[in-house]
């Protein structure tokens, strides 16, 4: 029998793993994660509400990271690093894995680090095009890297790297929601629009979207507001009486790839698991890049659907109700072209993504 751990921040292509793993009776699943959305937030994570779901043992990791901005949890968060350390450590001695499989994110790094110390295999997958720092540090101790795109390999030793393309849950192609209000939601008449910043939200989409909602008169528009819900979002979005308008805080795996086909087009964040979806189901958006992503995360991965011909992006600092009300308008006369362009690059992207993880893994 296999005992492996899951860690890391990418949560879509971790739980589409773990599909694939349960599939084999013989493996043992443990998932190493977050309880708490956020540093300072009561949410709960969307990681602990999915494994949960599953009944899969979930490890709750407290630890902390480098903050890209100085605010007041910066010093809490780099005084709990040494917990992150000492927290993995015990929990890999007590549960003695066969393996360790990482998603990138802070998380991971101590999980995967402690594996090494203890003589336990490790793997990792980069879904974005420029890595995080985090998976940098991972793969100095990993045996192999698995990456989404094969610009990638240039930041990583190539004789660990394998380009396979993002593992997505089977369900992303369903065209019906299982969630009752989500599945009544998209079932309105007329051209949707859904609004996503990720599983934690964007506050500042959040908040522009609150502040202009007369621009999506013409959509129906379905907002996804995310478990951080920074400064009560959640709460001022279920204020809005409005028939056309719906919120949630989290879409799970099993409804966004309804949610996303059933749009007309997408506005989002342009984080590396969103873009993949996007490709995938060859979806036209409008994306607003995180600006402070690693390294510029967000926009590299905004750029590739903007080569392909199926995307617009807008900056953060540009974004107001006029470069919106550009970009939609452009959008919806040139949605066609949009489409043509995402579904051209579509046939470009690895296949199989999944089972190729999933075989290398049983390989190991």
């Amino acid at each position: 029998m296999k005992k492996i751990v899951i860690c890391g921040g990418h949560l879509t292509p971790a739980l589409a793993t773990v599909e694939g793993l349960e599939n084999k009776k013989d493996n043992q699943i443990i998932f190493f994660g977050r309880k708490k959305a956020t540093d300072g937030s009561s949410s709960i994570s969307a990681e602990f509400r999915e494994i949960s779901k599953r009944n899969i043992p979930f490890v709750d990791i407290i630890s902390g990271r480098l903050t890209r901005k100085f605010t007041k949890y910066t010093i809490p968060s780099l005084l709990k690093i040494p917990l992150g350390f000492l927290l993995s450590f015990f929990y890999l001695a007590k549960h003695r894995p066969t393996l360790v499989i990482s998603f990138g994110g802070y998380l991971s790094t101590p999980v995967v680090f402690c594996a090494w110390l203890l003589g336990i295999d490790s793997i990792t997958h980069e879904q974005a095009v420029v890595p995080g720092f985090a998976n940098r540090l991972n793969s100095l101790f990993v045996k192999k890297i698995f990456l989404s795109w094969a610009g990638t390999r240039d930041y990583f030793p190539k004789e660990k790297c394998e380009v396979i393309g993002t593992p997505q849950s089977e369900t992303l192609i369903k065209k019906s929601a299982g969630d009752k209000k989500v599945r009544s939601a998209i079932s309105k008449k007329g051209d949707m629009i859904a609004i996503l910043g990720g599983s934690q939200g964007s506050h500042v989409i959040n908040q522009f979207v609150f502040k202009n909602l007369d621009l999506f008169n013409n959509f129906q528009v379905f907002h996804q507001i995310g478990t951080a819900n920074y400064k009560g979002d959640y709460g001022k979005s279920a204020a809005i009486k409005k028939n056309n308008y719906f919120s949630i805080d989290y879409i799970s795996p099993e409804d966004i790839g309804a949610v996303m086909s059933r749009a007309k087009f997408i506005i989002s964040r342009s984080g590396a698991n969103t873009v993949w979806d996007l490709a995938t189901l060859a979806k036209p958006a409008i994306l607003i890049p995180l600006p402070i992503a690693a390294a510029g995360e967000q926009t590299k991965n905004a750029q590739i659907l903007e080569t392909a011909g199926s995307t617009i992006i807008v900056s953060q600092k540009d974004l107001s109700r006029a470069t919106l009300k550009e970009a939609i308008k452009k959008m919806e006369d040139n949605l066609l072209k949009f489409e043509k362009n995402a579904k051209v690059f579509k046939k470009t992207l690895p296949q199989n993504s999944t089972q190729k993880l999933i075989n290398a893994i049983n390989n190991l």
